[in-house]
């Protein structure tokens, strides 16, 4: 198995924690995995082989091959049907709003196809661009390309949404909202707002994920 972590264009650092890349050949590759949610969302290519998504003990779907990860309540199992080869963008929880004006809470506990958020012409060019890629520095550059395009704004990063969610994973999600917010309802209604705006979740699921 090859797993390699690179880091994010400055510029995107608010937004982008790593990209990385997985390759696992064929012949080892072919075994049920338990995915354990992590509180990131994820843009993700497969390059490889189709990827099983169970959804009970027997039934399953096939990932779709150019997609969005979006915050994830529950572990899940994944089965390769053979190589697996991938290339993936892990934003930070509050990062991926930035790029779309769809509702994030549209992307809880799913796969969404790149087509669905940018269209079948955008999200077609970029899922071929990236797989006619000669590397992966090439693909980093391709997709970091992708993001600049999107951020026809300036990158704007909600504070008290930042500081809750580095709080929550400090603690390891027991910290209290209460707490952190002094008692105050109407900001502990704004929090929850903007959570639910920005990262699909309310602070207190984002906590249990933790």
């Amino acid at each position: 198995m090859e797993y390699h972590t690179y880091p994010p264009h400055p510029d995107l650092e608010l937004l982008v924690n790593c990209y990385w890349t997985l390759e696992v050949p064929a012949d080892s590759a072919r075994i049920r995995q338990r995915i354990v949610p992590d509180g990131l969302l994820e843009l993700a290519f497969i390059l490889g082989d189709d990827i099983k998504r169970y959804t009970s003990e027997d039934e399953f779907i096939l990932q779709p091959r150019a997609m969005v990860l979006g915050q994830t309540m529950e572990p899940f199992h994944i089965e390769p049907t053979g190589y697996v080869n991938s290339f993936a963008v892990r934003f930070y929880p509050y990062g991926f709003a930035n790029l779309v004006s769809a509702p994030i809470g549209q992307l809880v506990n799913k796969e969404t196809p790149l087509a669905a958020l940018f269209g079948d012409t955008e999200a077609n060019a970029l899922e071929q661009k990236i797989i006619a890629a000669r590397d992966v520095k090439q693909r980093i550059q391709i997709v970091e390309t992708f993001l600049f395009q999107k951020l026809k704004e300036p990158i704007v990063i909600d504070h008290l949404v930042k500081s809750t969610v580095e709080m929550l994973v400090a603690t390891s999600g027991s910290a209290s909202v209460n707490t952190l917010l002094k008692e105050s309802s109407a900001q502990r209604r704004q929090l929850e707002r903007k959570f639910t705006r920005l990262i699909g979740v309310s602070p207190k699921q984002f906590g249990k994920v933790v």
